[in-house]
């Protein structure tokens, strides 16, 4: 790989990806070929680093193995002399590696840098996603179905399967709610939920659906439980249904 091949904007964007967690399994291994040929962007990786921990506050990130390998190696080898173009990407990257570095993280937001840094740190040590299973009871004695939720904390990915609840006249759905601690850092409605999902069943009074998940659940601490009622379908927020099944 010839270090030509990459512009000082590209750089830039594989060194912030990295910080961020962000990069694809072809920019990592980009990444890391052109660190064994660069050592010198050590100190770039290094610096980003420092700077977007000291601007935010966010945990300390753990790099890949192979990108930590290539790092110790960056240290230990010193180059004989150091191009142009690598002179030329330090300069762009000291006049503007806060910007660059704060705009990304505004942009994409510090819920999303959290995640991404999770899932990557999982990734790497091989660690398996664990799915949390929420099976849902009747309020009632003449209520019939199940439903279950399936939830993928590390994803914020769930799938929600219903089965034999009564069908619904037109116009009603059921509402998906996460019931929240009092004390959690979220904003719920009047009855401390939140909606996460709307549907209808078919006439069979089944339904399967993926759900991208609200935050609450990356901490599973603050899910009370989840509920589910009858609302209107113009209107589910407004939570104006009694609950008609709910988690243990």
């Amino acid at each position: 790989m010839k270090a030509e091949s990459v512009s000082p904007e590209e750089l830039q964007l594989w060194l912030a990806g990295y910080v961020l967690g962000d990069l694809s399994p072809e920019e990592a291994d980009r990444l890391e070929a052109l660190l064994k040929l660069r050592p010198e962007l050590h100190r770039e990786l290094q610096a980003l680093q420092q700077a977007l921990e000291t601007a935010y506050g966010v945990e300390e990130k753990q790099p890949p193995p192979t990108l930590r390998a290539s790092l110790l190696q960056a240290q230990a080898a010193q180059p004989m002399h150091t191009s142009t173009w690598v002179a030329k990407g330090s300069r762009l990257w000291e006049g503007g590696l806060g910007a660059v570095a704060a705009g990304l993280i505004v942009a994409l937001g510090l819920g999303n840098l959290y995640l991404w840094r999770r899932l990557q740190l999982a990734q790497t040590q091989g660690i398996p996603a664990e799915v949390l299973t929420y099976e849902l009871q009747p309020t009632a004695e003449n209520l019939t179905g199940s439903v279950k939720l399936e939830v993928d904390p590390q994803r914020l990915q769930g799938r929600l399967v219903a089965q034999g609840l009564p069908p619904l006249p037109e116009g009603r759905v059921y509402a998906l709610w996460v019931v929240v601690d009092p004390e959690a850092p979220f904003t719920t409605d009047s009855a401390g939920a939140i909606l996460m999902a709307a549907f209808p069943v078919d006439e069979t009074g089944n339904r399967q659906q993926e759900l991208r998940l609200p935050p609450v659940f990356e901490s599973t601490e603050w899910v009370r439980a989840v509920a589910i009622s009858e609302e209107d379908s113009e209107r589910p927020q407004e939570h104006e249904g009694s609950t008609l099944w709910i988690s243990g």
